[in-house]
């Protein structure tokens, strides 16, 4: 993984070019390599992910952030191009042989833990009391932007290294799907990586974002699928030497922000220094 902080984002240009990665950019018909249960699950789990972009977006616009323009811009198409990222997902499950049913879905936004049912209170006080809450939200969102990508670069790695033909799984659907996911999460990412860069130079928004992070972070996924399966994911794909050094890169890129020097989390809370 690249750690250089991105360049600044240009919004217009991401307006202008945003759009969903549709099914019928991809040939479907085309055979691929069987993946094993560990990247059924990999798969799954980040498709459960991306489908509930939808709640983690009503949750902020509960909050301070639907007052910024450029923000509520950029989430309009965010939430657009995950909800596809999911589709995607799913329909390649399908071909592995994995139904997915809608009640699946359901019943995760249904039965949301205790600690996410709190995040929206919780974000909408502090959003009221605090006007550094969008640097928050902006820190956050490179965060998890970036360990997603990561995460589905190492999944192809861990793919070609468990067959025998590592040169089908690099031209394989799984792959060309994946890559083009992770070109949306690069700009994705860019966009919260300049504005978190932008709203994290004073010192009061340093620390309410330090004191945020070093006590709810948690890698992504874990409020909707559980710490198990969140730890599952994370050995899966980072406990490994590349997977740790990719980590470090994660930490990397984000203690370029602004009083953010310290940061280790991805390293520690992934799989633990």
């Amino acid at each position: 993984m690249d750690s250089q902080a991105p360049s600044a984002f240009e919004l217009d240009h991401y307006l202008r070019v945003s759009g969903a990665t549709k099914p019928e950019l991809f040939d479907w018909s085309a055979a691929q390599p069987r993946l094993d249960e560990h990247a059924l699950f990999a798969l799954a789990y980040m498709m459960d992910i991306e489908a509930h972009t939808v709640v983690y977006m009503r949750d902020l616009l509960s909050t301070r952030v639907v007052r910024e323009v450029e923000v509520t811009g950029f989430l309009s198409c965010w939430v657009y191009e995950e909800f596809f990222h999911s589709l995607l997902l799913r329909r390649l499950l399908a071909t592995q042989g994995v139904s997915i049913e809608d009640q699946r879905f359901a019943e995760l936004r249904a039965h949301r833990r205790v600690g996410e049912r709190l995040v929206r209170p919780v974000a909408t006080i502090i959003s009221r009391l605090s006007r550094h809450f969008p640097a928050v939200h902006m820190t956050w969102g490179a965060l998890n932007e970036i360990l997603t990508l990561t995460g589905y670069a190492a999944l192809i790695d861990y793919t070609a290294r468990s067959t025998s033909d590592p040169a089908v799984v690099e031209t394989s659907l799984m792959s060309r799907i994946l890559r083009r996911i992770m070109k949306d999460e690069r700009r994705h990412f860019a966009f919260y990586f300049s504005q978190a860069r932008t709203r994290l130079v004073t010192p009061a928004a340093q620390r309410l974002t330090n004191f945020l992070l070093r006590r709810f972070w948690a890698p992504v996924g874990t409020s909707v699928r559980g710490d198990e399966d969140a730890q599952r994911i994370c050995g899966l794909l980072f406990a490994d030497g590349a997977g740790r050094r990719r980590l470090t890169g994660i930490d990397s890129a984000i203690s370029r922000l602004p009083g953010l020097e310290w940061f280790d989390l991805a390293s520690r809370r992934c799989v633990g220094a």
